[in-house]
C-alpha cells in the first residue's frame, strides 16, 4: 500500500486549482439565463423610462437580517405609497440613492426604499 503525503507544496497546488475552477465556473454561471430571464433584458432607454414613471421595485430584502425585515414589516413599508401627499421622497427620514441607483434609503426601515414609497414613520421634512 503507498502512503501519500500532503505537502505544503501540493496543498497550495490544490488549492489554487480549485479557486480557479471555482471562478472560472461562477463566470460561466453568471452568464447563464434561466427561461424566466429571457427577454428581461433592459436597454438604457428602458431604465430612465422606469425611473421616470417610478416603474421599478425596491422590495429586494435578501441582505437584510430577521429583525431589519421586522422592522420593516411592522412599520408597514410599501413601494408605493396610498398616500401622495407622503412619498419617501418627501420624508424627513429618505435619504437619497448614490452611484446611479433608482432606490435610496431611510435611517428607520432599513434596505432599499422606493423614493415614491411609503411607511408608517413617515415624517415631513422641516421647511
Amino acid at each position: 500500500m503507498m502512503k501519500s503525503e500532503i505537502t505544503r507544496r501540493n496543498f497550495l497546488e490544490k488549492t489554487a486549482y480549485t479557486a480557479a475552477a471555482t471562478l472560472t465556473l461562477g463566470y460561466l454561471l453568471a452568464g447563464c439565463k434561466s427561461e424566466g430571464d429571457a427577454g428581461a433584458t433592459k436597454g438604457a432607454g428602458d431604465t430612465k423610462k422606469q425611473a421616470a414613471s417610478g416603474d421599478f421595485s425596491c422590495n429586494d430584502v435578501s441582505g437584510l437580517n430577521d429583525a431589519d425585515k421586522a422592522t420593516r414589516e411592522s412599520l408597514k413599508y410599501v413601494d408605493k405609497t396610498p398616500d401622495p401627499a407622503k412619498p419617501c421622497d418627501g420624508c424627513a427620514l429618505y435619504t437619497q440613492p448614490t452611484g446611479g441607483a433608482q432606490c435610496g434609503g431611510c435611517t428607520v426601515v432599513k434596505g432599499p426604499i422606493h423614493p415614491k414609497g411609503y411607511c408608517t414613520a413617515w415624517a415631513p421634512k422641516p421647511a
